[in-house]
C-alpha cells in the first residue's frame, strides 16, 4: 500500500475565498519539512497517485460519466431514492445545473484539481530536496508532470467541448495550472488548443525522463506508477483526441513495439477482471489497496459481495453487441436481489469492500488507436486498421473470421469494437463526442434527452458554482 500524508492542497483555487496551503496548521506538513528529503517527495507523489483513485475521479465518477451518458448503463429505477442511483439521474438525463441538483459529478472538478495541485507541489519544490540525485529529481518531476497532464486532459474531456468543435480548437478549455496559486490569485480558462499544447509538452518531457519510479521498491506493482511506456500510451490517446492521426499512430506503435507489454491470451481474459494483480497488458493502473469505499464501482454496476438492491444496469444493447463465442460476453454475471435476477458487468468485482485495481490504460487500446488513426490518415491504411482490429477481435474469439469491411462500414466496426473492448472502463461517451457522433441510446429509460444531436451544450458539464463565485475571470459553459 502506498503511504499517504495529508497535504493542504489547493482544491479549487479559482475564487478569492479558495483554500490554500496552510503551513501553520498542526495537521499539515510544511513545504520545507516535506520536500527536504527524497522520502518526503515519495510520500507527496504517493499522495497524488492515491487521490487519482478517489471516488470523484477514477475511483468512480470518471468512469461512470462515460458509461452513464454514453448508453452502456441505465438506471434500474428512476424513482428509487437511493443516492447510488438517484444522484446519477442528472448525468443520465443531461440535466446538470450550475446550482447542482443532487448530482454525483459536482465534486469531480475540485478533486481533479486537487490531484494537479499535489503534482505541482512536487514540481515546484523539488530543488529543496537535499538527499536526491539529479536523476532522482528528474524522475520525480517526470512522474508529477505525467500525472498533471492526465488530470488536465480528463478535466478537458469533462468540461470542454472536443478538439474538433472549432477550427484548431479555438474554444474555451479549462485553466491549465502549471503552478499552484495563492488564495487571492484569480485564474481563467485557456483555449482548448493551449490546453492540449501544455498536456503534450508535459507528457513529452515525462517520456524523456521517466525511468525507475520513486518508491517503486515498496509497491505491489510498477504499473501503479507513471513510466515511459505509460507516457507514450497517454500521448497516443491525447493525439487521437486531437485528431493528430500521424502522431496517434506513431505513439500507439511505439507502445505496441516497445516490448514493455503484451496482450493477455484468450484463456486469461476472464481472470484479468477477477484477479487483483496488474498484468503485462496494463500500462498504467491505480492501486485500490488501503482504500475504503462505501460504494465501489462493483457495488454500483458490477458484482457485489452482499447485493441487496440494484442501482445501475448494463443496457441490453451493450450485452447484445457480443457474439456468443466472444469471451467478453462472459464478463456479464447474474446476481439476485430481492428475488430479482439481473445481469451486471463482471469487469468490476468487489473484493473485501473495494474494487480491484483500476486499469487506466491497457495495451488493447493501443491497437484500437492505431486502427482508428490508420483510417483517418490522408493516405488511408485499411490493411493496418483491419489487422489491428482483428488482433482484438481474435483475442476475444479465436474462431472469428478476418474482417473484410471497408470505408464507412469499417469505421463503424471500429467504433463498435472500441465499445466492446473498453466497455465499463470509461470511454464510450468521450468517444461519441470526440468523433462528432449523435448520441443515440437504444435501451434507455431516461425521461428526457435519450438522444442528443452533435454538437450540443449538453455534452459538457457545468463549471461548478464554487469555481465561479468571486472570480470574474471564470466563464461558465453555455447553457448553464
Amino acid at each position: 500500500m502506498k503511504k499517504l500524508i495529508y497535504i493542504g492542497l489547493l482544491a479549487l483555487g479559482f475564487a478569492s475565498c479558495s483554500d490554500f496551503l496552510d503551513i501553520d496548521d498542526e495537521t499539515k506538513i510544511s513545504n520545507d519539512r516535506l520536500f527536504s528529503t527524497l522520502s518526503g517527495v515519495e510520500e507527496a507523489l504517493n499522495g497524488a497517485y492515491y487521490e487519482m483513485g478517489a471516488t470523484n475521479y477514477y475511483g468512480t465518477q470518471m468512469i461512470m460519466a462515460a458509461e452513464v451518458k454514453g448508453g452502456n448503463l441505465k438506471i434500474d429505477d428512476l424513482n428509487f431514492e437511493s443516492p447510488f442511483s438517484f444522484y446519477y439521474i442528472p448525468a443520465f438525463e443531461f440535466t446538470h445545473t450550475v446550482e447542482g441538483e443532487d448530482d454525483y459529478f459536482d465534486g469531480c472538478y475540485g478533486q481533479i484539481y486537487e490531484v494537479i495541485s499535489a503534482a505541482n507541489m512536487v514540481i515546484e519544490n523539488i530543488d529543496y530536496v537535499e538527499d536526491a540525485s539529479d536523476l532522482q529529481k528528474l524522475q520525480a518531476v517526470a512522474e508529477a508532470k505525467a500525472i498533471r497532464a492526465l488530470a488536465h486532459f480528463d478535466l478537458a474531456r469533462l468540461y470542454a467541448q472536443p478538439y474538433s468543435y472549432t477550427a484548431n480548437a479555438q474554444h474555451l478549455g479549462i485553466p491549465y495550472l502549471q503552478k499552484n496559486i495563492a488564495y487571492h490569485e484569480l485564474t481563467s480558462r485557456d483555449l482548448l488548443y493551449d490546453n492540449y499544447e501544455n498536456i503534450i509538452a508535459d507528457l513529452l518531457e515525462a517520456e524523456q525522463n521517466l525511468g525507475t519510479a520513486i518508491g517503486v521498491e515498496e509497491a505491489k506493482s510498477a504499473k501503479f506508477y507513471m513510466s515511459k511506456v505509460a507516457a507514450q500510451a497517454l500521448l497516443a490517446r491525447v493525439y487521437l483526441y486531437k485528431s493528430d492521426w500521424d502522431k496517434a499512430r506513431e505513439y500507439a506503435t511505439k507502445v505496441i513495439e516497445s516490448g514493455s507489454a503484451s496482450l493477455l491470451p484468450n484463456s486469461e481474459v476472464l481472470d484479468y477482471y477477477s484477479n487483483n494483480t496488474p498484468t503485462n497488458e496494463d500500462l498504467f493502473a491505480i492501486d485500490n489497496g488501503g482504500r475504503n469505499n462505501a460504494a465501489p464501482l462493483s457495488d454500483r454496476i458490477g458484482i457485489s459481495e452482499n447485493r441487496d438492491r440494484f442501482y445501475l444496469l448494463p443496457s441490453n444493447d451493450i450485452i447484445d453487441l457480443y457474439d456468443d463465442e466472444d469471451v467478453r460476453k462472459q464478463l456479464f454475471g447474474e446476481q439476485e436481489a430481492k428475488d430479482v435476477v439481473q445481469s451486471l458487468t463482471a469487469k468490476w468485482t468487489e473484493m473485501a469492500d473495494k474494487d480491484h485495481y483500476i486499469p487506466v490504460v491497457r495495451l488493447a487500446e493501443m491497437y484500437l488507436i492505431r486502427a482508428e488513426a490508420s483510417l483517418n490518415l490522408p493516405a488511408i491504411d485499411e490493411v493496418q486498421a483491419r489487422a489491428d482490429l482483428d488482433v482484438i477481435r481474435k483475442r476475444a474469439n479465436p474462431n472469428a473470421t478476418n474482417l473484410q469491411l471497408s470505408g464507412a462500414a469499417l469505421k463503424e466496426e471500429l467504433f463498435l469494437e472500441r465499445r466492446r473492448e473498453l466497455a465499463f472502463e470509461g470511454h464510450l461517451f468521450f468517444d461519441i463526442v470526440r468523433m462528432g457522433r449523435d448520441l443515440r441510446r437504444v435501451d434507455c429509460n431516461a425521461t428526457q434527452n435519450v438522444n442528443v444531436d452533435y454538437p450540443s451544450d449538453l455534452f459538457v458539464l457545468p463549471i461548478p458554482e464554487d469555481a465561479i463565485e468571486g472570480n470574474p475571470n471564470m466563464v461558465q459553459n453555455p447553457g448553464y
